[in-house]
């Protein structure tokens, strides 16, 4: 296009240099033996007679123009934010333009689109990468939906239908296997691709070539090659598969590749076929394909799987000012960024009026359609093998080619072809094409093939290790069928020589017998030619020669009026014929012109009937799509059953740890008590001690001096003791481990207390020393000992007293943080029970909104009575079973609201003893016990609730099973409808283009052809009428007879015009009948395709109003088992302890989650227990 174009042209498209666009990187590149312009203008010209206009021609290169200047905008970064800038506009006034957009419109949408949160619209700040991947999606979709618009209607030129034959030769053209350093998204399908038609090559050219020797009876042992490919094609497409994970991760808006890699090695580290990759190598898992080991990044899969589309950009295009803009973007299902990030708005309900399909969803599905039409032929494989990697011709590197052959099996088939029987021909097509090297095996006569296909190989004298005989075909080794060919082919040539020498010797013979008779014709013509010169001198020949012609004068005038009345007669005869002539042309051309409007007519309604056929597919392909869509969802809810029961059991094991934690938090407060009346006697005794201390202190300086090495040594101890008191609450955490924390911390203990006897006998041997250095001071010093080793006693239990407060009021503050977190969750829990409220008015929204679609369903069936006594019984039937759904539905509302009413009374009954118990934690143990049985009791009734919620599950289950069913049948029916007016087409079709074409210009030729003949006839008898006058009453009588024939033909034309008229008439009432009846159809078509979309609503809204109910039941279930949890908690009267519980079983907090419904959730420190409920 940018070298075939004329200068207007290019300034009309805004077209530049090949090598001004970034999106063509060798842009004005030269192919030797191509000429760009030639290929444009060859290209145009194939365009134009596939009926394209010159509007269509501007339009498409319009678009790929501005595909091209896509690639050219540029993007900056604003210095001081990541806000993204148009350096400059000339680009994108250009793709306006073209486009037919305003430009300050468009620079915004990609910049600063609009998005909606909540209910409100806001507008996103776009950085550069954003806004550059944004510019080329749109580019990639412009030339999508261009390609797609181009084949369609090349088909429509073509006039190609689907019930056109299904007979066709189909070329598929796909790369092989794609082995890179590091493979992304893109050669994940190539080669999964591959993998699905290395499969059917395996199963074409071993598995059914093995199975058809088993099923002809030919002895032969069944190799296996090893070739079977379905454990990787499962790996990948399976519903717990990689597709099948990639598209639940972009279901999820916090998914990343981490996480998605993740999933990959927890749900497949087993599979053999897939291996987790190395924390030093770059790709993120690897996949054992047929050609061998693939390593994968899963860079960006998670964006390239959602292609998500600019919808800013998406509504300027549908709302363009050029109108084939407008009609290429009109059908687009829009899974913008907004609707890619947001899932749901306050309250669950669903924003999207459909779900996005991913890219890997489209793929499996164009893949599935195209394997299923391989399947249906039959395939012939051409593999294309690289020689070299230098390109250079002439030289083959043998291990490449061998490595090739090998990889995609042509050397299994070349051994399968030598050790089997790769050519079989059937018994009569054996017999009748070789029967002539074997002239005299075979007797006259009916003979059994197998029989005579025996006697034609034993007269052949073939080795009997070259051929085996089955049942219906007999089998030949590689080469033998090519040698009885070459044998054949030898003795047809003998046989052809032979028939040309006898048709030589009989065109011989012919040409002799000719010339004796041309011979014989000379001679006598010889012989007359001598008669007459001899008598044509003689007198009395002269005078019968000259007398003769006077005896006719006479009769001459009455014969030449005669002749004149005659011709005058003629004359008038042949103007009334040229007459009716120009009248049946005149019908003629009025016939012509009615042919062409029924044409038009038939035409519109073909191409109607198409849009119809197409609308009907990408409905029932997109049913297909929600069932598929229901089926996985229905497949989580079993999934999280099972979680949620697991979850219930490593509960139970979580409560009676507790209760074991409580009792020894128990045994420690009785414990802090007996501490704390100790810490007030030694109190008391520091006091008396310290007093004479104080008279003593000037008399034992040097004891002093001692006391603070000691000191210095029992802070030491303190702090070493501290560090395992800090060790020892951080292996508290693990729940495993707690019982070995405890021994190692008695163990320590044990070791402090000899450290201390050590101190005492330092002390003890300090005090002889000085009774050695100070004998008269031995009284003294013997009571000073006494007091000091008691005082570092008591200093001891002082310190480790102060230590046991301090950790009491680390452990109180804790408390009261525990206590304003139980406050601020219960305010929580408040707001989700507002929220819950409002969830229940939303509810019986929808259930007036189902009521009101009941009610007009009830009264399009009524409408549709007289239809049929088919649909009479069908609304009967249908009315019924409305009826019985909307008593179910009403009936499962009011136990639902009886339910939540229920639950929110027992709920404000939990708040308030909450409450209570919070304002009394320390007083009210037995209140505790109290309010401790009656959450038992409500657990018990919720469970029984939890028990009636899953049968009135079950019960619409089975409801939708029956509307399931009610669904198949509307779709036969509508497939019959859809058969019913194609046959009405295809008559209409053949009546119009074949029978009145037909007849039409048998007419027209007939009359011309017929009254052109019969002038010329009469002009050449007119002109030569004087020179025949002896001739006159032969003329005369072939003259009458040809009237009589043209008066006869032209009442044959009038009748045949009157019958012409008679069935022009008719084909036009039967085409108004078919295009009433058609109409019909169509309004029947519509009808029920209103009534299975208005039960697909309905089943989808009761579905989803019972799952929001059950999900919230199930959420204040949790709620009031953690509160229970707390509450036993916040009583146990010991805040380290209650520290430790906490850390090692998590926090408990009460959220909500993305569809606005109140949850729990379960977090652990450990990151292989946790779980969200």
């Amino acid at each position: 296009m940018l070298s075939g174009t004329t200068p207007d042209q290019k300034k009309e498209f805004l077209l530049e240099d090949a090598k001004n666009y970034r999106f063509l990187t060798c842009g004005g590149l030269a192919v030797p033996g191509v000429d760009d312009a030639y290929e444009f203008r060859n290209t145009v010209s194939a365009m134009s007679i596939m009926g394209l206009s010159t509007e269509d021609l501007c339009s498409i290169f319009k678009i790929l123009s501005a595909v091209l200047l896509f690639g050219n905008m540029d993007f900056q970064q604003e210095r001081n934010s990541d806000q993204a800038f148009l350096m400059e506009t000339t680009v994108a006034q250009k793709i306006g333009t073209l486009l037919g957009l305003k430009v300050t419109d468009m620079t915004r949408a990609f910049i600063r689109p609009r998005i909606k949160v909540g209910r409100d619209f806001v507008s996103k700040a776009q950085t550069k990468e954003q806004a550059e991947f944004s510019v080329e999606a749109i580019a990639k979709a412009c030339y999508e939906r261009l390609f797609r618009w181009l084949v369609n209607r090349i088909n429509r030129s073509l006039d190609r239908t689907k019930r056109q034959g299904a007979s066709f030769i189909g070329i598929l053209d796909i790369a092989g296997f794609e082995i890179f350093e590091l493979n992304s998204f893109e050669q994940m399908c190539i080669n999964y691709t591959n993998e699905k038609l290395q499969q059917l090559f395996n199963h074409t050219m071993f598995v059914l070539e093995q199975e058809e020797y088993q099923r002809e009876g030919i002895e032969w042992k069944f190799i296996d090659f090893g070739l079977d490919l379905q454990p990787t094609i499962d790996l990948i497409e399976k519903p717990m598969g990689i597709l099948a994970l990639l598209d639940e991760e972009c279901w999820f808006p916090k998914a990343t590749v981490k996480t998605f890699v993740d999933k990959l090695d927890t749900s497949h580290a087993m599979h053999p076929k897939y291996i987790k990759s190395d924390f030093r190598a770059n790709a993120d898992f690897s996949i054992i394909h047929y050609a061998g080991k693939v390593d994968y990044s899963a860079d960006k899969w998670l964006l390239k799987n959602m292609d998500p589309l600019n919808e800013n950009i998406v509504s300027l295009l549908q709302s363009s000012q050029d109108p084939f803009v407008v009609h290429i973007w009109k059908d687009a299902e829009i899974v913008g960024m907004a609707a890619a990030t947001m899932g749901d708005t306050q309250f669950g309900a669903r924003t999207r009026k459909g779900m996005f399909r991913t890219v890997s969803q489209l793929y499996k599905e164009q893949l599935a359609k195209l394997m299923a039409t391989l399947r249906n032929t039959n395939p012939n494989f051409v593999r294309c093998i690289i020689p070299n990697h230098e390109k250079r011709a002439g030289k083959i590197d043998a291990l490449l080619v061998l490595d090739q052959l090998r990889c995609n099996g042509v050397l299994e088939g070349i051994r399968i072809c030598r050790q089997g029987f790769p050519n079989r021909i059937a018994f009569q097509e054996f017999r009748q094409r070789y029967e002539l090297l074997t002239p005299n095996a075979i007797p006259k006569g009916f003979m059994d093939g197998k029989l005579a296909c025996e006697r034609m190989i034993y007269a052949l004298d073939l080795d009997p290790n070259l051929y085996r005989i089955g049942q219906s075909k007999i089998f030949f080794r590689a080469g033998v069928l090519a040698h009885l060919e070459e044998e054949r082919d030898l003795k047809i040539s003998d046989l052809i020589i032979q028939f040309q020498a006898f048709c030589r010797g009989a065109l011989s013979r012919r040409n002799f017998h000719k010339r004796l008779q041309q011979l014989n014709a000379i001679r006598i013509i010889q012989r007359n030619c001598a008669a007459y010169l001899k008598l044509r001198n003689w007198a009395w020949w002269r005078l019968y020669t000259k007398v003769k012609p006077l005896l006719q004068v006479t009769k001459q005038e009455e014969k030449l009026s005669a002749k004149e009345d005659e011709l005058r007669q003629v004359k008038e005869k042949m103007e009334k014929a040229e007459n009716d002539v120009s009248e049946l042309n005149q019908k003629l051309v009025q016939l012509q012109e009615e042919k062409t409007t029924l044409a038009e007519q038939l035409q519109a309604e073909t191409e109607l009937c198409a849009e119809a056929e197409e609308l009907r597919l990408r409905l029932q392909a997109r049913k297909q799509e929600l069932e598929d869509i229901l089926q996985d969802m229905e497949a989580r809810i079993e999934e999280e059953e099972e979680r949620n029961q697991n979850l219930t059991s490593e509960k139970k094991k979580l409560q009676i740890t507790i209760q074991d934690l409580e009792e020894q938090l128990e045994e420690e407060e009785g414990a802090r008590q007996k501490l704390q009346l100790e810490k007030v006697t030694l109190d008391s005794k520091i006091k008396k001690i310290e007093e004479d201390y104080a008279s003593l202190a000037d008399s034992n300086q040097k004891v002093l001096k001692e006391r603070k090495v000691l000191e210095e040594k029992l802070l030491e101890v303190s702090q070493n003791l501290s560090e395992e008191e800090e060790k020892s609450k951080h292996l508290s955490k693990l729940k495993s481990r707690h019982e070995a924390t405890i021994a190692e911390i008695d163990e320590k203990l044990r070791r402090e207390q000899q450290v201390r006897q050590e101190l005492e006998r330092a002390s003890r041997k300090t005090e002889s020393e000085l009774n050695d250095v100070k004998e008269q001071l031995v009284e003294k010093k013997q009571q000073v000992e006494e007091i000091q080793s008691h005082l570092a006693r008591k200093e001891e239990e002082l310190t480790q007293a102060l230590n046991r407060c301090d950790e009491e009021i680390i452990a109180k503050a804790q408390a009261q943080k525990m206590l304003r977190e139980l406050e601020n969750q219960l305010t929580e829990a408040q707001e989700d029970l507002e929220a819950e409220k409002e969830a229940r008015a939303k509810a019986e929204k929808l259930k007036r909104d189902l009521n009101e679609e009941l009610e007009a369903l009830k009264n399009e069936l009524l409408d549709s009575n007289n239809s049929s006594a088919t649909q009479q019984a069908l609304r009967t039937k249908m009315e019924e079973e409305l009826n019985f759904l909307k008593r179910n539905l009403e009936e499962e509302t009011a136990l639902h609201q009886n339910q939540i009413v229920d639950l929110r009374q027992k709920h404000n009954v939990v708040v308030e003893k909450l409450n209570e118990q919070l304002d009394s934690i320390q007083k009210s143990k037995s209140a505790l016990e109290k309010a401790k049985n009656s959450l038992e009791n409500e657990n018990s009734t919720l469970s029984s609730e939890l028990q009636t919620l899953s049968s009135a599950r079950q019960e619409s289950e089975r409801r939708r099973k029956q509307l399931e069913n009610q669904a198949q049948e509307l779709a036969m029916k509508l497939d019959d409808v859809e058969r019913n007016k194609g046959e009405m087409a295809e008559r209409a079709q053949k009546l119009q283009n074949k029978e009145l074409k037909l007849k039409l210009q048998e007419v027209e030729s007939s009359q011309r052809a017929k009254s052109k003949t019969a002038i010329s006839s009469l002009e050449s008898k007119l002109a030569h009428l004087e020179e025949q006058l002896e001739e006159e009453t032969r003329e005369k009588q072939t003259i009458a007879k040809s009237s009589r024939k043209l008066e006869k033909r032209v009442k044959e034309l009038l009748l045949q015009l009157d019958d012409e008229r008679r069935h022009a008439d008719q084909y036009k009432e039967q085409l108004e009948k078919t295009n009433n009846r058609m109409k019909n159809l169509k309004r029947l078509l519509d009808e029920s395709e209103e009534e299975c979309s208005k039960e697909k609503a309905a089943k989808r809204k009761v579905q989803r109003e019972l799952d929001d109910l059950h999900e919230n039941c199930e959420n204040l279930q949790r709620e009031v088992t953690n509160l229970k949890n707390k509450m036993r908690r916040g009583g146990s009267g010991s805040a380290s302890r209650l520290g430790n519980l906490s850390s090692k079983r998590g926090s408990v907090t009460l959220g909500m989650s993305e569809d606005s419904s109140p949850t729990l959730s379960l977090a652990d420190d450990s990151p292989n227990e946790d779980s969200q409920v």
